[in-house]
């Protein structure tokens, strides 16, 4: 797995030691990244396994990035990768639902991709759609076949599919 662009274009980063880890795609990310501008902006990544999100962002120009993820062995990768990467990423083991309830910080951009077809893109929609501090721009990497109903303080930018992956850039109304 490889940092796609930025100061850390091709730094390899440690998978998780975890089989249902899914990671999201080098494609997908550099997609992500073309879709909206990072540099700047504080990047809250949930879900975030190896934290290649986070990194990505901080090396695309993020001025500051938190990863959380409620996995022991994903937090001590993260941890391992922002260090072989030498940045600073702020890295908390929490379930989601707990970390947005407690969370008085402001972020910018917040990424989610949590595991297919369990439910959690609704939840997490419905959490952020009621925290204004958490993400003017919200990307949510989910299942195609994963129905959601996007709340009503909510509205879809864009909608790109990749194979079974689709990514929805959100936006507040």
């Amino acid at each position: 797995m490889k940092i796609t662009g930025g100061t850390l274009k091709g730094y390899h980063l440690n998978p998780v030691p975890d089989p249902r880890t899914r990671y999201t795609t080098s494609l997908v990310r550099q997609a992500v990244f073309n879709m909206i501008d990072v540099s700047q902006s504080s990047f809250l990544e949930l879900f975030c396994g190896s934290a290649v999100m986070s990194i990505e962002a901080l090396s695309r120009g993020a001025k500051h990035a938190v990863a959380v993820d409620i996995s022991s062995k994903a937090i001590k990768t993260a941890i391992e990768n922002a260090k072989k990467c030498g940045v600073e990423l702020k890295i908390v083991k929490s379930d989601f639902r707990k970390f947005i309830n407690l969370c008085n910080d402001n972020f910018d951009v917040v990424f989610a991709d949590p595991p297919y077809n369990l439910g959690f893109v609704q939840k997490l929609l419905e959490l952020l759609s009621i925290k204004p501090s958490l993400g003017q721009i919200i990307i949510i990497e989910k299942a195609v076949a994963e129905q959601v109903v996007i709340p009503e303080k909510l509205k879809i930018l864009k909608s790109k599919k990749y194979g079974e992956t689709e990514v929805l850039v959100i936006a507040r109304t």
